[in-house]
C-alpha cells in the first residue's frame, strides 16, 4: 500500500524530533566534509543529468549554510526538514500518496530568554532557512512566501520545526506554495504576454523592408514593444534582486543570472531605440528573443526543482518502500551509508543491521534516535535542576557528531598511518591467548566479547560508565586502541579519559545542552595521538597528558554557540522576533 504524505511527515518526525523541543546538529569548523556528505545525500546523482550542474547545485547549498555559523560563533547549528509537494488540494493533500519531497536545512540565528529565567532557546526566534538550490532565507515566513517549489500545495513541519503537539501527533503546515498563488499566476502571464508581444512587434518593422505599412500600425507595434521592453527589464532585474536577497550568484558566469542580465541589457537598450522604426525593430526583437531566454531559464529551473523531488538512495528506501517490502543487503548497506543525514552519527551499521523490511527500517531509525534525544533531554533537566533560574526552562537540544567510524576502520587505521605497526593482533585474538583485560568478558565459541560492568566501574568509576553512549562503539574503540597500543599506553588514555570526563563533562553537557559519551572523548584522544605523535610509547604519551587533555577541552569549546565574550563578535537585538543574536568573523 502507498505511503501518504502524512506518513511520510509523521516518520520524518519521529526520527528527527523530540516533543516540543527544537533539535539541531552541531559541527566544528574543521567538520565541514560532513556537511558535505550530508548535502550529497539530499541533494542525490540521479536528480540532475549534467554533473557540473549537480556539483554546482551541492556546493551552492554547502557555501550558503556553512556561512550561516556567523551567527553561531563559528560553529555550524542545523537540521535538515523536509517540505511535500502534492498536486492535491488542501483538504486531500496529507493523503495524497503521489508527492515530491524537497529537503530544506534550518540553522539557528536568533535566540531567546538571555537573563530573563526563560533558559536558552530559539523557540519563537528568527531561523535561516536554506533550500534545495542554495536559497537562503530569513525566517519561516519569507520561506513559506518566496520559496521556488513548484506549483502545487506543500506539506510542511510547523514553522520548518518536526515537534509533537499534546495528542502525540506532528504539527504540520499545509497550504499551497507561491508557485500557485495569484501574483504568480499574473507574473507567468505576464511573461508569456512579454514574449508574444515581443515577437509580434517585430513583425511590422521586419514587413517594411518588403512593402509599405500604414503609420498606425507602426505606432502601435512601437507601443507593444516598448512595453515588452520595459516588462521585461523590470522582471529580470525583479529576479536578479531575488537572487541577490536569497545568497545567489548574481555572476554573469551564472547561467541563470546572465539570463537575468541579458534581459536587464536587452531591455534597456529597445527603451532607448524609440527614436527610429528600423532601429525599434532591431532592438524589440532583441528585447523578445532576450525575455525567451530568461523565460527558458526559468522553466529550466523548475525542471530542476521539480526534479530533485524525484528522489533516490535513502529518499526511495525511506519514503517509498512499503511496511512489508523486503529490503537487499544492497540496499541494507546503501541505508547505512545515507542515514547519517537523520542520526548524525557516521557509524549506522548497527541500525542497518536489524533492518529487513520498510517497517522494521523506520522503527529501527526512530528507536535510535529518540533514545539519543532523550537521553539528551533528560541529562540537561537533571544538570539545569539545581539551578532555580533556569530548572523550569526549556532548551533547545544538540547534537555534538559522533565520528567514530566503523570498527573495519579502527581496525586498518595503519593502512592511513604508516607509523602504525599493525603490530599486535585484535582484541578477539588477544583474547584467545587469555590476555584480555580483566572488564572484557569473551565471548562463548568465539562470539562477540562483552564487558563486565562492575569490573569496569571499580577500574574506572561510576560517572565513566554512565556516560557510555554505545556499548558496541564503546568496545570498537577499544579495540582499535589496543591494536596500536601497548597496554600500558592503553591504560593511561583510559585514566585520561576517566579524568576529563568526571572534571569536564558535566560542564560541557550543561553549556551545550548536549550529551558527551565516554567512547567520544577515548576516540578523540586516540585520533589525537595517532594524528599528531609519531611515538606513542606509554613514557612519551606521560609527558603529553596535559597536552592530550587541553586539545579535547578545545575542541568542545569550539562548539559553543555563543561567545565568552564580545571581543570577537558584535551583539544584536532582533527587530523582528526580539531576540538576541551575535555576528562573529568567520
Amino acid at each position: 500500500m502507498a505511503r501518504t504524505a502524512f506518513d511520510v511527515q509523521r516518520d520524518f518526525a519521529l526520527s528527527s524530533g523530540l516533543r516540543s523541543e527544537i533539535i539541531w546538529d552541531s559541527l566544528s569548523p574543521d567538520q565541514a566534509d560532513v556537511l558535505q556528505l550530508k548535502i550529497a545525500n539530499i541533494i542525490c546523482e540521479s536528480n540532475a543529468k549534467n554533473p557540473n550542474l549537480l556539483e554546482k547545485q551541492r556546493q551552492q547549498v554547502f557555501d550558503n549554510v556553512w556561512k550561516q555559523r556567523i551567527y553561531t560563533n563559528r560553529t555550524l547549528l542545523s537540521t535538515i526538514v523536509y517540505v511535500l509537494v502534492t498536486d492535491e488540494t488542501e483538504t486531500e493533500a496529507l493523503q495524497s500518496t503521489s508527492f515530491s519531497c524537497h529537503p530544506v536545512v534550518r540553522t539557528r540565528k536568533c535566540m531567546r530568554g538571555e537573563g530573563d529565567g526563560e533558559g536558552e532557546n530559539s523557540e519563537g526566534c528568527c531561523m535561516i532557512f536554506i533550500d534545495e538550490d542554495g536559497r537562503v532565507y530569513g525566517n519561516w515566513e519569507r520561506y513559506v512566501r518566496n520559496n521556488a517549489l513548484p506549483k502545487g500545495t506543500m506539506i510542511a513541519p510547523k514553522q520548518g520545526i518536526y515537534t509533537f503537539g499534546e495528542d502525540g501527533e506532528v504539527q504540520l503546515t499545509v497550504q499551497s506554495t507561491p508557485s500557485t498563488w495569484l501574483k504568480q499566476k499574473i507574473l507567468n502571464a505576464g511573461d508569456s504576454i512579454a514574449t508574444v508581444g515581443g515577437l509580434v512587434a517585430t513583425v511590422p518593422v521586419a514587413a517594411t523592408l518588403a512593402l509599405p505599412v500604414a503609420a498606425p500600425i507602426l505606432i502601435a507595434a512601437g507601443v507593444v514593444g516598448v512595453s515588452t521592453a520595459a516588462y521585461s527589464t523590470v522582471r529580470s532585474a525583479t529576479r536578479l534582486i531575488d537572487r541577490r536577497w536569497h545568497s545567489q550568484s548574481t555572476s554573469l558566469r551564472d547561467r541563470e543570472a546572465r539570463s537575468s542580465w541579458l534581459g536587464v541589457a536587452g531591455g534597456v537598450v529597445g527603451l532607448g531605440a524609440t527614436g527610429a522604426s528600423t532601429a525599434l525593430g532591431v532592438m524589440s526583437s532583441k528585447a523578445s528573443l532576450t525575455t525567451q531566454l530568461a523565460v527558458k531559464g526559468i522553466n529550466v529551473s523548475s525542471i530542476v526543482i521539480s526534479g530533485t523531488g524525484l528522489l533516490n538512495g535513502v529518499y526511495d528506501l525511506y519514503l517509498k518502500i512499503s511496511d512489508d517490502q523486503s529490503l537487499s543487503s544492497h540496499d541494507v548497506l546503501q541505508i547505512a551509508s545515507s542515514l547519517l543525514i537523520f542520526t548524525h552519527s557516521v557509524n549506522n551499521l548497527r541500525i542497518a543491521a536489524k533492518v529487513t523490511n520498510g517497517s522494521s527500517l523506520r522503527r529501527a531509525l526512530r528507536d535510535q534516535t529518540r533514545k539519543v534525544l532523550d537521553r539528551i533531554s533528560r541529562e540537561s533537566s537533571k544538570l539545569h535542576s539545581g539551578d532555580s533560574t533556569t530548572a523550569t526552562s526549556k532548551f533547545d537540544i544538540v547534537r555534538t557528531l559522533n565520528d567514530i567510524p566503523i570498527k573495519e576502520a579502527l581496525l586498518a587505521m595503519h593502512k592511513i598511518h604508516a607509523h602504525l605497526a599493525q603490530g599486535a593482533t585484535v582484541l578477539a585474538a588477544v583474547g584467545s591467548a587469555g590476555l584480555l583485560p580483566s572488564f572484557v568478558i569473551p565471548g562463548v565459541g568465539g562470539g562477540e566479547m562483552r564487558l563486565n560492568i562492575p569490573e569496569l566501574t571499580s577500574q574506572f568509576g561510576n560517572k565513566f560508565v554512565q556516560q557510555i553512549g554505545n556499548l558496541g562503539s564503546f568496545m570498537d574503540v577499544l579495540d582499535g586502541m589496543t591494536r596500536y597500543f601497548s597496554d600500558q599506553a592503553a591504560q593511561l588514555l583510559m585514566q585520561l579519559t576517566r579524568k576529563f570526563v568526571e572534571q569536564n563533562v558535566d560542564s560541557i553537557d550543561r553549556t551545550l545542552n548536549t550529551f558527551v559519551s565516554t567512547e567520544l572523548v577515548l576516540y578523540r584522544m586516540l585520533m589525537h595521538c595517532i594524528n599528531n605523535y609519531e611515538d606513542c610509547a606509554v613514557d612519551f604519551l606521560e609527558r603529553r597528558r596535559q597536552d592530550i587533555l587541553d586539545v579535547i577541552a578545545k575542541y568542545f569549546e569550539s562548539l559553543q554557540p555563543e561567545p565568552k565574550d564580545l571581543k570577537s563578535c558584535r551583539k544584536f537585538k532582533c527587530a523582528k522576533c526580539r531576540g538576541v543574536y551575535y555576528m562573529s568573523t568567520l
